[in-house]
């Protein structure tokens, strides 16, 4: 079997620019460790098909085993708010590149898309600055959306109140993302210690992506946050947590201020808070979580804001509810009904005007099947059922 001459160089930085030990990627490939050691060495080559399989593995066009350098990464242009031990701002995963393109690419078509409709543009999106008083920038989030107040009012599940926020969002033109994969593709997860979510400030197509490897509560305070970069215009990658270290950017700070007055706004707070004198702390803090479809750790961080409670109160219960909780992470896998998941991971509003561009032939089966993720011969079927 003919041997391919692939740059050793070439082949360690896509093993290293995916995250991947020799031994990582040796398992993968279903191969002895030593074996990737010789390709990396140059004292070996691999076959056709090990090559094409590389290529496949590391996610990356074939050519690139061949260039005499590794290439120069174009990515985004996007601020990375991320406080992450250990990690390089503005250094992404190949699976958050690409949610990150796939986004971007969105984005674009439905600009285009909407501008050439004669729409015009959406006010809200950057109608505050990130100094603007929280509890403004919520209460005309709530107003602009059509949410009650709160707006868990009335639901019985995390997961409604989820729904509802994404439904409110959509109905008023943002494109909201939710996926724990990358373009689709289940073999691919997104980290959620990487990023939960991130936002493309654009006035005509704005999108919010919701990493749906978090936990329902964790989906929810993320939408939130990313809710008032839109809010604020500021695009970015973030990793929103109730809380903050003391190197967390000002521009996450005040967007996480916001989302706990939106989904837990002081009016409504305060009086709960005052119905459950009698119970301890942590009780407290699980009833309130109960009542406004929150985390324990967002009833905790918005009795401190409201002065309710000390800061060492804080940082005891906060330990505390950190150890009893258990990380919850809804893996998106292979299962569930496709045609809702579509409209989940793409969000409805791009998917039904992708399917009408389709309809009045204003798109390219290629096109669209690229915009939604799927294969083309997926598409006859989608166009039949929705």
């Amino acid at each position: 079997m003919s041997q391919v001459p692939i740059n050793p160089q070439l082949l360690r930085w896509a093993r290293q620019r995916a995250g991947l030990t020799v031994n990582d990627l040796a398992r993968k490939l279903q191969l002895q460790p030593a074996r990737v050691g010789e390709w990396e060495s140059g004292a070996a080559r691999p076959s056709w098909p090990q090559a094409q399989k590389l290529a496949r593995v590391l996610h990356i066009p074939f050519g690139y085993l061949f260039l005499s350098e590794p290439p120069q990464t174009v990515l985004p242009t996007i601020a990375d708010f991320r406080t992450l031990a250990g990690v390089q701002a503005g250094r992404f995963s190949p699976e958050l590149e690409d949610a990150l393109n796939d986004a971007l690419r969105k984005r674009d078509w439905l600009r285009e898309r909407r501008i050439g409709e004669g729409a015009s543009p959406l006010p809200f999106v950057g109608r505050f600055t990130p100094d603007a008083p929280a509890d403004q920038v919520a209460a005309d989030i709530r107003h602009q959306l059509g949410l009650p107040m709160p707006p868990a009012a009335g639901l019985k599940r995390w997961e409604a109140h989820l729904q509802r926020l994404v439904a409110h969002a959509e109905e008023a033109g943002i494109v909201v993302l939710q996926s724990g994969v990358a373009l689709g593709d289940n073999r691919r997860p997104l980290s959620v210690e990487e990023f939960r979510g991130f936002t493309l400030v654009d006035d005509y197509a704005p999108v919010i992506f919701i990493n749906t490897r978090d936990s329902i509560a964790g989906r929810i305070f993320t939408l939130a946050h990313e809710l008032a970069h839109l809010w604020s215009g500021t695009s970015g990658v973030s990793n929103p947590i109730p809380g903050e270290a003391p190197e967390t950017p000002a521009v996450e700070r005040f967007c996480n201020r916001v989302a706990g007055e939106l989904l837990a706004p002081k009016e409504a707070f305060l009086p709960a808070w005052r119905r459950h004198e009698g119970l301890a702390l942590d009780e407290r803090a699980q009833a309130l979580a109960q009542a406004f479809r929150v985390s324990v750790f967002v009833a905790l961080i918005r009795a401190y804001e409201l002065g309710l409670i000390s800061r060492s109160a804080l940082d005891d219960a906060y330990q505390q509810a950190r150890q009893a909780t258990t990380a919850v992470e809804a893996r998106e896998g292979g299962g569930g009904d496709f045609y809702r998941t579509l409209r989940s991971r793409n969000s409805r509003v791009l998917v039904d005007e992708v399917l009408l561009a389709l309809r009045q032939g204003e798109a390219l089966y290629r096109e669209a099947a690229i915009l939604l993720n799927v294969r083309v011969g997926a598409l006859e079927k989608v166009l039949e059922r929705m």
